[in-house]
């Protein structure tokens, strides 16, 4: 039983043209970003999903929207809703009714299409000596933020042998 696989370590270099190139068959990646990066950008939510630096698929999607239907494939209109979706949700005033309402259709287009498997991605704990003073409890951890940055570390300090 299973899925039967071989694996053979590439670089980076060759990982991102088979990619570039639409030739991997399958891939796993961490997905998801804080809030203000997806109101900032829409990368994660249109083709090809990601980045160069990230794991990019719907490569011939991307292509077609880009040349104007020129190349590539044309993607399902779903594609087009979803793209149409962010497009909205980034257009909304944050915090307001209609961002709210926006961003949960966003979550349900995106958990009933499956454009991403899902997997328990569990918090990454924070762990700091007790001498560090001045450090608030972490609301998100994220690569985008550098882990700690909203948290300005710059302005954590040691106390003294007194606890001052």
């Amino acid at each position: 039983m299973g899925v039967q696989t071989t694996s053979k370590e590439v670089t980076p270099d060759e990982y991102r043209s088979a990619q570039s190139e639409n030739q991997l068959d399958v891939g796993v990646w961490g997905k998801g970003q804080p809030l203000s990066v997806v109101l900032g950008t829409s990368e994660l939510l249109e083709p090809p999903f990601e980045n160069y630096f990230g794991h990019r698929t719907g490569m011939l999607w991307a292509e077609y929207i880009e040349s104007n239907g020129q190349k590539g494939v044309k993607p399902p209109q779903k594609v087009f809703d979803l793209i149409d979706s962010i497009n909205a949700f980034q257009s909304a005033v944050p915090g307001s009714p209609e961002s709210e309402k926006l961003g949960a259709q966003l979550v349900a287009d995106m958990t009933s299409e499956l454009w991403f498997i899902g997997t328990v991605y569990s918090p990454n704990p924070i762990y700091h000596r007790n001498a560090l003073v001045n450090v608030p409890e972490f609301k998100t951890w994220s690569y985008e933020y550098y882990r700690t940055y909203p948290y300005r570390a710059t302005q954590w300090f040691l106390a003294d042998e007194a606890g001052n």
